[in-house]
């Protein structure tokens, strides 16, 4: 594909791969029957990170540098014409499994995490949902979806998605270790790519870590693991979860706990209905803290595998484009108040998580070339993720997106054995 940008970009070049993910979006949407006025609502331009002011006292207060215009966009999908990667092919050749590790509270949801990909029915590849052991040491092996070949989805539902780090690691490592699926594809010559979403990018990252150094000791796994990952990352620390850790806020998760605990039934809709549920919800909060996040980049740093390559993106939406009127749209509404604890350090926010703070951290020991990040999409923080958190349902268009993301992966030379 053409690196030929005719969308003005920030003042630095954005870099190569940012430009690729970008076109492969814009070729995906318009694939898809989106007009350029419909995916202007859901791109940025591709942007040098270090051009962009994310934080601090002289930070951008306007989106300019990024925003892609219809006719811009229109003009580029004309430069792009019969240009584009086969997405379907690379899906039934590449032999690679996507271990997918979603976010904070998953186990409480009615849609999962990358809900397009792993309900039933709606994959093209096979996707195994691995489960913590009822009985004995083997995790629990459903398959969803049965695809002939190629490409391999597995959705790693680890246990006390509420909790801390510490609690989650060493199950979910289990988990994968003694999966005889997964053992069976690595033994056919399929390599990982640890793909986690936002708190699912921190367990992949400390997961890492730890088969890196020893702790946890399966040489198998971390061989066979080429990639990781991070999509909307909680990788440096949320805002959010700053906000609501904190004992003194107006809506602490300690009052929330709380109320639980005088009124269970309040809990029903949080899966706050045990005891332990609601310490752990206490506990992943302040996991998901910057003071927690920060010492823990700072304990894996030199620990990290040198060998994958670490590629991260993320997402911003302007504060106009939320839906704040939650009889239409309670998922939106409601981001757009979680939004409100990042508004006042920047304006390139999820609703959840600043960009900064969602891309992979330069450790000591990988290849700068390792390091790659793609940019950002148009979207909040639920929307590149989940059909719906609560009611009113996210139109961020996710497939062709995770189609995009694919596609660059392979540009990468991300593609398996």
């Amino acid at each position: 594909m053409g690196t030929t940008n005719s969308i003005p970009t920030s003042r630095r070049r954005a870099g190569r791969w940012p430009r690729r993910f970008f076109d492969h979006f814009l070729l995906e949407l318009a694939s898809a029957g989106y007009s350029p006025a419909d995916i202007a609502r859901f791109v940025w331009k591709p942007y040098a990170i270090d051009d962009l002011a994310v934080t601090g006292d002289r930070r951008d207060l306007s989106f300019e540098r990024v925003e892609a215009t219809p006719s811009q966009i229109e003009r580029r999908l004309a430069k792009l014409s019969g240009q584009g990667s086969d997405v379907d092919s690379l899906l039934a050749q590449q032999k690679l499994v996507l271990v997918l590790f979603p976010g904070y509270t998953h186990h409480t949801l009615q849609y999962p995490a990358f809900y397009e990909q792993v309900e039933p029915r709606r994959s093209v590849s096979s996707v195994l949902k691995l489960e913590p052991p009822v009985r004995g040491k083997r995790p629990q092996e459903t398959f969803t979806s049965r695809g002939r070949r190629g490409m391999k989805l597995v959705y790693v539902a680890y246990p006390r998605s509420n909790a801390a780090t510490d609690v989650i690691l060493e199950p979910t490592f289990e988990m994968l270790a003694r999966s005889r699926n997964l053992a069976r594809w690595i033994g056919q010559g399929y390599k990982l790519v640890l793909v986690g979403y936002s708190y699912g990018a921190v367990i992949a990252l400390e997961l890492l870590e730890a088969m890196n150094s020893g702790r946890f000791e399966d040489r198998r796994l971390l061989q066979a693991s080429e990639a990781m990952l991070a999509i909307n990352g909680a990788i440096g620390g949320s805002y959010l979860a700053d906000t609501v850790a904190d004992p003194d806020a107006i809506l602490s998760a300690q009052t929330a706990v709380g109320l639980t605990r005088t009124f269970p039934p309040l809990g029903a809709p949080l899966g706050l209905q045990t005891d332990e549920e609601r310490d752990d919800l206490i506990a992943g909060l302040e996991s998901l803290g910057h003071p927690v996040r920060q010492q823990q980049i700072e304990r894996m740093n030199g620990r990290m595998p040198k060998h994958l390559k670490y590629v991260s993106v993320s997402a911003f939406l302007p504060a106009n484009d939320y839906d704040t009127n939650p009889l239409r749209n309670l998922d939106d509404s409601s981001m757009y108040l979680q939004s409100l604890a990042s508004k006042g350090v920047s304006i390139y926010n999820d609703g959840q998580m600043v960009l900064e703070d969602c891309l992979i951290p330069p450790f000591r020991g990988v290849p700068r070339g390792n390091r790659i990040d793609l940019g950002a999409v148009r979207s909040h923080h639920w929307g590149v993720s989940w059909r719906t958190f609560s009611s009113g349902v996210n139109e961020f268009p996710r497939v062709p997106y995770y189609r995009a993301l694919i596609a660059t992966l392979g540009d990468i030379g991300i593609t398996g054995g």
